[in-house]
């Protein structure tokens, strides 16, 4: 099928037959309208990760992130609570932290003096008797944002006006897989570019089929054919076992981790691979839980943001970090760097969806489309 630029009334309407069909047009993913559209309409309006909770271990930690075109400042105050915040000083509009840092005092805005503590609070004002007498300072604190932590992450809503971080989440805590991640630490973290729109990179991870033939050699030792997967409100949940008679050691598949010791032995041969709405891919197995979250950098290019927790004192050697980024980079990025070559062809189609291997895509499609209106 080609959708040759549907009006949003044509999209709503294809996104309502409950088949597995292609609902986006191929300028969605490299129109800078499309982009900008995004950045405020998506990312803008719901939960997004921007940190772990690990990257703010002290108080009086700071952090700046973005989210869309959203500055924002995480804090660990005093009391050990990450707080989020519109990373804006109230007096001019300057961003408030350009670096990660540590205060033991208050955070500093270097263009006029002004100082907030880490709970957001304005706590001075230079020349406040001389040029701000009328000023209240209580009126004039950063703007908090709503923040979340779940499973060592946070989680931070831009718009400010979020439904409780709980309700978003729906039942998928209770599928995502048997780790506790109090137990793990961070083993290894990656950032790399990749030339494609980031949506093409969700598609190709929620794709069943593509198991079979881009990941026949990585992943052939699993049962393809037995693999299940749920949508859980706007997330995705699902896993696979080892097909009979492999092992994780036959296939050399993470061999440098050690197993990860309070997972009960029903769950040693399963790999997962989930999707936390709308960016954030994950997976686990006996060894590793990793998060590899797609942030959209352009209208044609994004960033893989991999980090991978595991047994304390375990060390991902340089052999299995040539098994982990063959798959996520070498295998999975190069497929879909090639289809956002194309995309802008004339000739660009979609054809028939797998009916069930491929649904989850039109399901990620309808949901994006509900917070484009």
């Amino acid at each position: 099928m080609t959708l040759d630029s549907p009006t949003d009334l044509d999209l709503r309407m294809l996104a309502t037959e409950d088949r597995a069909r292609y609902l986006l047009p191929p300028e969605a993913y490299f129109s800078p309208e499309w982009y900008e559209r995004e950045q405020r309409e998506l990312f803008a309006r719901t939960w997004n990760l921007v940190a772990y909770e690990a990257d703010l271990a002290n108080p009086g930690d700071y952090l700046p992130v973005n989210v869309g075109f959203e500055p924002i400042l995480l804090m660990r105050g005093r009391d050990g609570e990450i707080r989020g915040f519109v990373n804006m000083c109230r007096h001019r509009g300057m961003a408030l932290a350009c670096e990660a840092g540590h205060t033991d005092g208050n955070i500093r805005c270097f263009y006029h003096g002004w100082e907030f503590d880490p709970g957001g609070t304005l706590v001075r004002i230079p020349q406040r008797s001389g040029q701000f007498a009328d000023v209240d300072p209580s009126q004039w604190g950063l703007i908090p944002l709503p923040t979340a932590s779940y499973d060592g992450m946070v989680f931070v809503h831009p718009s400010g006006d979020a439904e409780p971080f709980d309700l978003w989440l729906d039942a998928y805590p209770a599928h995502r897989g048997p780790f506790d991640v109090s137990q793990l630490e961070e083993v290894f973290r990656l950032k790399v570019p990749i030339q494609c729109n980031w949506k093409l990179y969700i598609e190709n991870h929620i794709d069943v089929l593509h198991l079979w033939y881009l990941h026949d050699e990585t992943l052939g030792m699993y049962d393809h054919a037995n693999f299940n997967h749920h949508k859980l409100g706007l997330h995705w949940v699902s896993d696979e076992r080892l097909r009979e008679g492999e092992t994780r050691e036959s296939n050399n598949r993470n061999r440098s981790l050690p197993r990860i010791e309070h997972l009960p032995t029903e769950e040693l041969d399963v790999l997962r691979a989930n999707l936390i709405f709308p960016n954030v891919p994950t997976s686990s197995s006996d060894t590793l839980t990793m998060t590899y979250q797609v942030i959209p950098t352009g209208p044609t290019t994004s960033e893989l943001d991999i980090r991978i927790r595991a047994q304390p004192g375990s060390e991902l050697t340089d052999a299995g970090r040539i098994d982990l980024l063959k798959v996520l980079v070498d295998e999975d990025g190069f497929a879909v760097e090639q289809v956002q070559r194309v995309l802008r062809s004339k000739q660009f189609g979609v054809g028939p969806l797998a009916s069930v291997h491929e649904k989850p895509i039109t399901d990620f499609h309808r949901d994006l489309l509900t917070f484009l209106p």
